[in-house]
């Protein structure tokens, strides 16, 4: 059963939000005012994700944030499970989040340090009523045991870490009424349920499955990448015969179009803000 979970409507006279980025304040700022909890529309309250790194062809484009919560306390691990923060923790997070990023040592960028192929950057943001904080750091928790990045940054990173533990345990699905589709060229000669990116030699040869009715996807981008977000009819089809790579693995079943091109292909539910 596909579900999605209610959202409140713009509140009247929640203020502009400019967005302060990179870590980035004026310097002599006025102290910070009272934060807000109403982001305008679907926007969420914090986000944590991932970007960049070591990817197969294709992940990049399905994978998630790893952690968003909304105004409403409405918290999202993964696109995979939710829970609701209380007003109570929801308003310290939000005002503790704010404060990290806010602080001197975040907007300092580090000298010096080094690039460590294929790490991930890690993006922190928050939203108030005076501004959209965003840090990115590369390579935030490679980079940790020498101490490249301020302890806010970390604070800040484990604070949301907390909370997408806490609401991944849970294990209470997120469901939507709309999805992702994201398909791949597979290598020629080999079909089968396969991990995204593992070498032709270590592939199986078996029958690939006939790729569904009913899910139309776009002409491939110049990288054959295909990636679709699908509502009504075709989402439902695809959640229902499409196999989900719940685990982010990359263990992407094979499909055959009509016209004999063999795809490797996922899913995963979209996000309110998505």
């Amino acid at each position: 059963m596909d579900l999605r979970l209610t959202r409140r409507g713009l509140l009247a006279g929640v203020l502009a939000a400019a967005t302060v980025s990179a870590c980035s304040s004026a310097p002599g700022a006025t102290p910070a005012p009272t934060i807000s909890f109403d982001p305008p529309g679907d926007a969420p309250l914090a986000v944590w994700e991932l970007t960049g790194g070591l990817n197969a062809p294709g992940m990049a484009a399905l994978r998630p944030p790893r952690l968003v919560i909304y105004g409403d306390g409405e918290a999202i691990a993964d696109a995979t499970y939710r829970s609701r923060l209380d007003p109570d923790q929801l308003r310290g997070l939000a005002t503790t989040l704010a404060d990290d990023l806010r602080a001197n040592a975040a907007q300092k960028k580090p000298t010096g340090a080094p690039s460590i192929l294929d790490a991930p950057t890690t993006k922190l943001t928050v939203w108030s009523a005076s501004g959209t904080l965003t840090c990115s750091a590369e390579g935030l928790d490679e980079l940790k045991p020498d101490h490249w990045y301020p302890d806010v940054l970390y604070d800040a990173r484990d604070r949301l870490a907390t909370v997408h533990k806490a609401v991944s345990a849970t294990a209470q699905p997120y469901l939507a009424t709309r999805v992702r589709v994201v398909a791949i060229p597979a290598l020629e000669g080999t079909a089968g349920s396969v991990a995204v990116g593992t070498p032709v030699a270590a592939l199986p040869s078996v029958s690939s499955a006939a790729w569904p009715p009913g899910i139309t996807l776009p002409a491939p981008d110049h990288d054959g990448l295909r990636r679709a977000d699908l509502d009504g009819d075709a989402a439902r089809a695809a959640v229902r015969l499409l196999t989900r790579d719940l685990d982010q693995r990359g263990a992407w079943p094979t499909y055959r179009l009509q016209d004999g091109t063999v795809l490797r292909a996922s899913w995963r539910y979209l996000l309110p803000n998505e």
